[in-house]
C-alpha cells in the first residue's frame, strides 16, 4: 500500500489543489463523520454540490475539525436553475455550508433550466453558459477565491474561453478507465484548466452494471495484485498519474484511508488501463442516471441537451473526448 498523497496540482490563478479529495455525492446523514474522518486522514479537498444536498454538513465537518481553514480547498457548484442568478446561487451556498468563502465554485453543467428547475433549456436559449460564464466572473473574489466548470467537452470549452474573460481553473468531467477522456485532458491541459475526475472507480455501478467492472475485471484486479491494493486505487492512481485531480466518495473510514494512499503504475499498466474502453468497453454512466433524463421533442436528452450539444459524440457516433 502507498503512502498518504500529499500530491498537489497548480491552478491558473496562482494557487494549488490537492491531487485526491473526498467526494461527497450521494451523501447519508454520516456524512459529516466521513469529512472529518478524512480531513484527520489527510485529506484537503472536499467536493460537494447544492444538487447533492449535504452542504450544511460538509461546512459544520470543516469548521470541526479543528483544520485551518485556509488548508483546506472547498468545492461546490451551482444546479441548472441558477444559471439566471450565479451571485444568489453563491450566496445560498455560502449560507448553507455556515463558511465566509468557496475556493472554488463551479458551474454544475453548461445546460441552463428555468427557474424553477422545471423545464430544461435548449442550447440556444438564453441564459448561455457563455451568459452565465460572465455572471460568475463578477463573483470572483473574497467570498468565491476562484471559479470553474464541470461536465464541459472541447466543443463547449472552446465556446466559452473565445469570450471569458477569467478562465476556468478546472472542468470536473466523468472520467474512468471506460471513459477516459484521452483527448480532453491534455486538451485542457494546453489552455491550463486543470481536469477533476468524477466516477473514477465507475461510480455509477447504482445505475450501470458495467461500471462495476472497474472494481471485478481481471485486468484491474490482476494490477491491483500486483500492487498489493485495491482495484480502485489503481483506477485512482491512473488519473493522478494523468495529471487529474480525483475526488472518490466514501462512507467507509477504512476506505476513505485506503483511497489516499496511491501506488505507481509503470507504462504498460497505464496503457492497459488508456486502453481498456477498447479492449472491455465503452461507456458513458451520466447517459444511465434516470434522474437526468428529460425527454424533448420526443427524443431522449441529457438535462435538455444530445450528445452533439454537448460535444461528447459527432453526428455519426463517433466519441470525442
Amino acid at each position: 500500500m502507498g503512502e498518504v498523497c500529499r500530491k498537489v496540482f497548480p491552478l491558473n490563478n496562482g494557487a494549488e489543489i490537492p491531487a485526491v479529495g473526498l467526494g461527497t455525492w450521494q451523501g447519508t446523514t454520516a456524512v459529516r463523520d466521513s469529512i472529518l474522518h478524512a480531513l484527520h486522514t489527510g485529506y484537503r479537498l472536499i467536493d460537494t454540490a447544492q444538487y447533492y444536498f449535504v452542504e450544511p454538513a460538509v461546512g459544520e465537518a470543516v469548521r470541526a475539525s479543528g483544520i485551518p481553514r485556509s488548508e483546506i480547498t472547498v468545492i461546490t457548484k451551482f444546479w441548472c436553475e441558477w444559471h439566471h442568478n450565479p451571485a444568489e446561487a453563491l450566496q445560498r451556498s455560502l449560507d448553507a455550508l455556515g463558511l465566509d468563502y468557496i475556493d472554488i465554485f463551479l458551474m454544475h453543467w453548461p445546460c441552463a433550466a428555468t427557474p424553477d428547475g422545471k423545464h430544461p433549456l435548449p442550447i440556444t436559449a438564453s441564459p448561455t453558459f457563455v451568459e452565465t460564464w460572465k455572471m460568475m466572473e463578477k463573483c470572483v473574489g473574497p467570498r468565491c477565491k476562484a471559479i470553474g466548470v464541470s461536465n464541459f467537452t472541447q466543443k463547449t470549452l472552446e465556446v466559452l474561453l473565445a469570450e471569458a474573460r477569467i478562465v476556468p481553473v478546472v472542468n470536473q468531467v466523468e472520467l474512468h478507465a471506460f471513459n477516459p477522456n484521452l483527448k480532453l485532458v491534455p486538451y485542457c491541459r494546453e489552455k491550463g484548466i486543470q481536469v477533476m475526475s468524477w466516477s473514477t472507480m465507475g461510480g455509477g455501478a447504482e445505475f450501470t452494471t458495467r461500471a462495476s467492472e472497474i472494481l471485478t475485471h481481471p485486468l484491474f484486479t490482476e494490477i491491483a495484485s500486483r500492487h498489493g491494493c485495491s482495484p480502485g486505487v489503481v483506477s485512482l492512481s491512473w488519473v493522478v498519474q494523468r495529471g487529474v485531480v480525483v475526488i472518490p466518495k466514501s462512507s467507509s473510514p477504512a476506505r476513505i484511508a485506503e483511497n489516499i494512499r496511491l501506488v505507481t503504475l509503470d507504462d504498460a499498466e497505464m496503457q492497459a488501463i488508456n486502453d481498456a474502453h477498447r479492449t472491455i468497453c465503452q461507456l458513458r454512466i451520466a447517459e444511465h442516471i434516470v434522474k437526468m433524463r428529460r425527454e424533448v421533442d420526443g427524443k431522449q436528452t441529457i438535462l435538455g441537451w444530445t450528445k452533439q450539444d454537448f460535444g461528447w459524440e459527432d453526428a455519426e457516433g463517433n466519441w470525442l473526448i
